[in-house]
């Protein structure tokens, strides 16, 4: 019997992460993310996977299971849903937030099913069994999948905790007994060119404690929104150094929220404050807990920086703690918030972070202490599955796979095959949540760059508008001489009036490439019949 593994998203990349196990009955999906917003994706809030070819195994898709709740690994749930009727099952705080990310939207899933640690279930012929680790957001799992006596581990995220502020320490012992029991290890190797000594939690406390303690002004501090032990370091702090809390940005309190009621944090009711209540205390009394961590232009801490807000502005003497590590692509996001800060006189201190990935030393451990026949390296970049690839190659009871999105791998008693499966990105505009495939979205990035050129043909006359570029006279003469020598050529492609104005089209693309090197968009409208013209 064989189990395939479909790679539709998160490997070579962070973010997206996508993955089908299948057999010739059954198939379930594990987890279904998008891509957090690129500085050059105009118009674009985020990308998500192409689901095309789960249409093709549509009548054997049996559930969707969710390692945990960060965006990466939910935040194209809602699009999945939309085309597929599927019971999703993850943990209670991964359900929780799902549950609002539904509430927003028409699509929701069949049903909704929370698993604990050590739950086991069967989907057809896969049964899998829930182990919950650590990591930086609450109820995080391993998922270990059996089929046909074998078995497999998906790592999700993870890093490893001794002693985490919530939640239990990472299952060493436990995972210790899957030892040579594990045919394949899909693993997360985010964090994997960290060659540090592991640090948890509970060492940034005293860091953050300092920077309350000794600042005299305002402190605002930014984090992951989910990053529930992260914000409970900070509300301790505050708590320590006689401060009160405002939180700003509704992810920050709809998260603040969900882990006061599954009782993941506790603090004072009258520690918070609203923002309108801040003139009852001095500068040194106050906390801003803000959204933001990533300079995304409509969050909280940028509109803040850049002087946007009416009620909360940069003054002197605030401190701006960044508490998190800039996601690749965010770099120029983050940047123009700092120099905002500082060009209003605030002062900021990055650096006050520990991943939520493990750093190599642990990734190496885990494969050590399990001994998987093959392991294939996720979540991560092209250069990080290709230092895994290298460090294992010295161990002789594994072998590492390098896969690619699209890549579909069947694992059968002899060993292992792989091929291709349909697979690609959409492209998200929230604004009126639109999709865009990969044609569709490259007319929008020629858009942007290059303009449109509409070419309208009457009688025997040519008229040239453009938008988002200017042509010179050189240009707009040289291009209609160009049009006309052309002419003989193109009206061979007959009468039809829709064939001739395409044909003009490309026409006029190869003249923009050849003399401008622009790939503009070009549509051409021919106005009355052929015989007309010229």
């Amino acid at each position: 019997m064989t189990l395939s593994v479909s790679f539709l998203g998160g490997v070579g990349e962070i973010g997206s992460n996508c993955y089908i196990y299948e057999t010739e009955t059954s198939a379930i999906v594990v987890d279904a993310g998008l891509k957090f917003f690129q500085y050059d994706h105009l118009g674009i809030d985020y990308t998500i996977p192409d689901f095309s070819y789960m249409e093709r195994i549509r009548n054997k898709l049996k559930a969707v299971v969710v390692t945990h709740g960060h965006e990466d690994h939910t935040g194209a749930l809602t699009y999945l849903f939309k085309r597929f009727d599927l019971p999703l099952y993850a943990g209670n705080y991964a359900t929780r937030l799902i549950k609002h990310k539904v509430a927003e939207s028409r699509y929701r899933p069949k049903s909704f099913n929370i698993f604990k640690d050590r739950d086991s279930m069967e989907f057809g012929d896969i049964k899998i069994e829930c182990i919950q680790v650590t990591h930086s957001i609450p109820d995080a799992f391993f998922i270990l999948l059996t089929h046909d006596g074998e078995q497999y581990l998906h790592c999700g995220d993870f890093r490893i905790e001794n002693k985490p502020l919530i939640g239990k320490a990472f299952p060493k012992n436990r995972l210790s007994n899957l030892r040579d029991s594990i045919k394949c290890l899909f693993i997360d190797t985010t964090n994997i060119f960290d060659t540090s000594n592991r640090k948890e939690e509970l060492t940034l406390y005293n860091d953050i404690e300092n920077l309350m303690k000794n600042s005299e002004g305002r402190v605002f501090t930014t984090t992951f929104s989910t990053n529930i032990s992260r914000i409970k370091l900070i509300i301790d702090s505050c708590i320590k150094s006689g401060r009160k809390v405002v939180i700003e940005g509704n992810s920050l309190k709809k998260n603040i929220n969900i882990a006061r009621d599954l009782g993941y944090l506790q603090f004072p009711k009258d520690l918070i404050v609203q923002l309108d209540h801040t003139d009852r205390y001095e500068d040194r009394e106050l906390c801003f807990l803000v959204t933001g961590c990533q300079g995304e232009p409509n969050s909280s801490l940028s509109k803040i920086a850049s002087m946007e807000r009416t009620k909360l502005k940069v003054k002197y003497g605030d401190l701006f703690i960044f508490s998190s590590k800039t996601i690749p692509g965010n770099e120029k996001n983050v940047n123009k918030v700092k120099n905002d800060i500082y060009l209003n006189y605030g002062t900021f201190k990055d650096g006050i972070h520990i991943s939520g990935h493990a750093c190599q030393k642990d990734i190496l451990w885990l494969i050590n202490k399990l001994m998987p026949k093959y392991v294939i390296p996720v979540h991560g970049e092209v250069f990080n599955q290709r230092l895994l690839e290298q460090l294992v190659k010295p161990y002789e009871f594994t072998e590492s796979i390098f896969v690619t999105n699209g890549n579909k791998i069947s694992f059968n008693r002899d060993g292992y095959t792989l091929k291709h499966v349909d697979t690609g990105i959409r492209y998200v505009d929230q604004r009126n949540n639109i999709e865009y495939n990969d044609e569709q979205f490259r007319e929008k990035k020629y858009l942007a760059r290059d303009g449109i050129i509409i070419i309208h043909i009457i009688k025997n006359e040519i008229k040239i508008e453009t938008f988002g570029l200017k042509n010179t006279t050189e240009i707009d003469i040289k291009l209609k001489r160009y049009i006309r020598e052309q002419f003989e050529l193109i009206k061979n492609s007959g009468e039809d009036r829709t064939i001739f104005a395409d044909a003009i089209s490309s026409t006029v693309r190869r003249f923009y490439k050849k003399n401008c090197d622009m790939k503009p968009i070009v549509k051409t409208y021919v106005m009355e019949e052929l015989n007309g013209i010229f």
